[in-house]
């Protein structure tokens, strides 16, 4: 009988099982469509849809593999999202949706909170102030509860970050880690804002890639068709998960080649870039320093809060875009791969595709911006603009999107390396890495080299990553990465972009700077009549 590893990945939009080999070769996957509920300033979701999805992911991957396996071990990554559970530890809906109890990573209605919070630690510093707060901050969603919802606070019995509920109902043990945001604050913060109530917090606290003690229980072990006792692994978000998938084998005594000079590019719906460091490095702008995983070293993580679901925002709402959609189908290729060949196509044999966007310039701040400027009242830009519908104006708008997105991770790498961060590679992984056109511009943009993982998928590794060190596979998650996590070619910057990159990042930066001027310009009783501050 073949032994694997069971990884869990939650996303925003799906939920992904993989059986996984010990030399990080997925085997089969399954793939289960999550319920979601999006708006403006709103995301929602359910924990019973997402468990009913984890073990239906579960029982057809076992069912597909049409080969006898045994599980050594079951890891998890998931979003950063909360959910919230009455005193029963039933879930507690969101007012106005009678199935959604979880506040999704990218739910901004704590927005007013943040701004609360941010005021009144301004003066503060050092371990007695929280870290700069936007709404996607569990610190700023504690508290939009507990004084927009006061009731809902009032029957809220226990809130999980989504890789600890899940770790929970698959063992019925309540674990954190040192990584758990709802646990992280400490207890002055809580106290001085009026939300610290222990009993929300609960849970044994186990280091990462700990067995939960017990294993699967024998509610899951039946609910998955898996033996009870099955080894499952403390989760992670999936975000550090990805980055630490990314990183390939470490020998921190090759110079090139160690951790504090790659930067793991976990890139989807949103992005993060994770830095590694030996040393806690306090960085306005940036999350963190959090603890690692990887024991004696810290992260910093920049990021932003739309990247694919920016392109996809861009594309949907193209007049075009039905009709590449269609175009797309014909030729059995993604939009995304049909809009590369439509670049190609444009740009020719004797022009580079990158300059097709000369006159072209556009903003990603559509949901504000999450680093380094933690503000996420600013929006998006865009110039350029013409009467033309197009494909080719749809190709136009998706390329400068992605260059967008390179120029603010430009930004965001910029203000690690002004504190001491040096990085020689890129680690991509997540759905965006999968678009060669996205990483190359990446590499373009930034200067830096990229190199590809072997295994597309490589963001189905992280809970296998997990898994193999709770259930004794491998010693550390060191040895865990030098093993699993392999990486194939390297994509490198063209040079003789350079000049054209400069000026690209020196328009985005002024874009920003013009609007902060347009909004100079209309302060006063113009926004105030719109409820605008």
């Amino acid at each position: 009988m073949r032994e694997a590893l069971l990884s869990i990945d939650v996303g925003t939009a799906s939920l992904r099982a993989a059986l996984v080999n010990t030399k990080g070769k997925i085997l089969a996957k399954n793939i289960q469509k999550l319920k979601l509920w999006q708006t403006s300033g709103i995301m929602e979701q359910s924990s019973d849809d997402i468990y009913g999805c984890l073990v239906n992911s579960i029982r057809k991957l076992i069912e597909q593999y049409h080969q006898p396996v045994s599980i050594k071990g079951i890891g998890i990554d998931a979003t950063a999202s909360q959910v919230l559970l009455n005193h029963d530890l039933e879930p507690l809906h969101l007012p106005g949706n009678p199935e959604a109890n979880i506040l999704g990573w990218m739910d901004h209605r704590s927005q007013p909170q943040s701004l609360i919070i941010n005021k009144q630690f301004e003066s503060g510093s050092g371990r007695n102030a929280p870290a700069k707060q936007i709404p996607e901050m569990c610190l700023s969603k504690m508290l939009w509860l507990k004084q927009e919802q006061p009731e809902l606070w009032s029957q809220c019995g226990l809130i999980l970050d989504l890789y600890d509920f899940i770790t929970w109902k698959l063992t019925g043990v309540i674990t954190r880690t040192p990584c758990s945001k709802v646990t992280c604050e400490p207890k002055e913060i809580l106290k001085a804002l009026n939300i610290n109530n222990p009993e929300l917090r609960r849970g044994e606290l186990l280091s990462p890639c700990s067995p939960v003690p017990g294993g699967l229980s024998n509610a899951s072990a039946e609910a998955t068709g898996l033996p009870a006792g099955t080894t499952v692994a403390t989760g992670m978000v999936d975000g550090l998960g990805g980055s630490l998938a990314a990183l390939g084998p470490i020998h921190p005594e090759k110079d090139n080649s160690s951790l504090e000079s790659r930067l793991s590019m976990v890139v989807g719906t949103s992005t993060i870039y994770v830095a590694s460091s030996r040393s806690a490095r306090t960085i306005e702008g940036v999350w963190g320093p959090m603890p690692s995983a990887l024991e004696g070293f810290y992260h910093n993580i920049v990021g932003q809060s739309a990247a694919g679901a920016l392109i996809e925002h861009l594309l949907t709402s193209h007049p075009s875009y039905a009709k590449a959609l269609n175009e797309s189908k014909k030729n059995h290729k993604s939009i995304y791969s049909y809009l590369n060949t439509v670049l190609k196509n444009m740009a020719g044999d004797t022009q580079k595709l990158s300059l097709l966007t000369y006159d072209i310039h556009l903003l990603p701040y559509f949901a504000g911006n999450r680093c380094p400027r933690m503000d996420m009242s600013l929006k998006g830009m865009m110039t350029g603009l013409s009467l033309d519908q197009s494909i080719d104006s749809l190709a136009l708008t998706y390329l400068a999107c992605i260059q967008a997105i390179a120029l603010e991770a430009r930004h965001n790498i910029e203000r690690l390396t002004q504190n001491g961060y040096c990085f020689s590679e890129l680690r991509p992984c997540g759905g965006l890495a999968k678009n060669t056109l996205f990483v190359q511009e990446h590499v373009n943009i930034t200067g830096i080299r990229a190199k590809m993982p072997q295994e597309p998928d490589c963001m189905l590794l992280a809970g296998a990553l997990l898994s193999s060190v709770a259930c004794g596979t491998y010693a550390s998650l060191e040895e865990a990465i030098q093993a699993m996590s392999q990486q194939k070619e390297t994509l490198y910057p063209d040079t003789s972009l350079a000049a054209y990159c400069d000026k690209k990042y020196r328009i985005y930066l002024e874009l920003y700077e013009d609007q902060k001027k347009y909004n100079r310009m209309m302060s006063g009783e113009f926004r105030n009549r719109k409820g605008l501050t």
